[in-house]
């Protein structure tokens, strides 16, 4: 059992989550209605309740629509920022599809950390798939994003294959600069 978070009948918030397709999507919603208590939404993956599975919080009405959903999230991977109009995904600003299970961000890695800062899910942990690009893929070296956090530890394929070509790319320019210097 997990405790509530905090979230209020008739606010607005932005919640960013991992789609099936492996995707960044967010959605800006109002929420109608709270449950005293979160309710835990069985999968195929597991019948044992965790952060890491579905919750169901309530209900909401998605911007500028009128119909309601229920308010499902997985606290251990989604991230709930009150208000709207924040940052967009790559996919949205750039018209592009990682599709690296990451949560990819448009902007400067300072933004997503102020962004990821305005955070109300206590229960949070996937700091190491936070990405950022600033600039669309095709014009990033190996089209690889940014590790917001690149310190905190992982085991994700991407944010492992990332560091290694980040490692890469240093060792060839130290050579480069020790060949200059000689």
């Amino acid at each position: 059992m997990i405790k509530p978070i905090q979230i209020a009948e008739g606010e607005k918030y932005t919640i960013y989550s991992l789609s099936g397709m492996a995707s960044t999507r967010h959605v800006e919603v109002t929420v109608t209605s709270t449950l005293d208590t979160p309710e835990y939404r069985k999968s195929f993956v597991s019948d044992e309740p965790s952060i890491h599975g579905t919750w169901r919080l309530g209900a909401y009405r998605p911007r500028r629509k009128r119909k309601q959903y229920h308010l499902d999230v997985c606290p251990g991977k989604d991230l709930i920022i009150p208000g709207w109009g924040h940052l967009l995904t790559d996919s949205e600003a750039y018209n592009s599809f990682s599709m690296n299970a990451c949560m990819n961000f448009a902007g400067s890695t300072d933004e997503v950390k102020e962004l990821v800062a305005r955070n109300i899910n206590p229960y949070f942990s996937h700091y190491d798939i936070i990405l950022t690009y600033p600039d669309p893929q095709n014009e990033l070296p190996d089209h690889d994003g940014q590790m917001v956090y690149p310190d905190h530890p992982s085991t994700h394929a991407v944010i492992l294959r990332t560091r290694e070509n980040l490692a890469a790319r240093n060792m060839i320019s130290e050579e480069k600069a020790s060949h200059i210097g000689a």
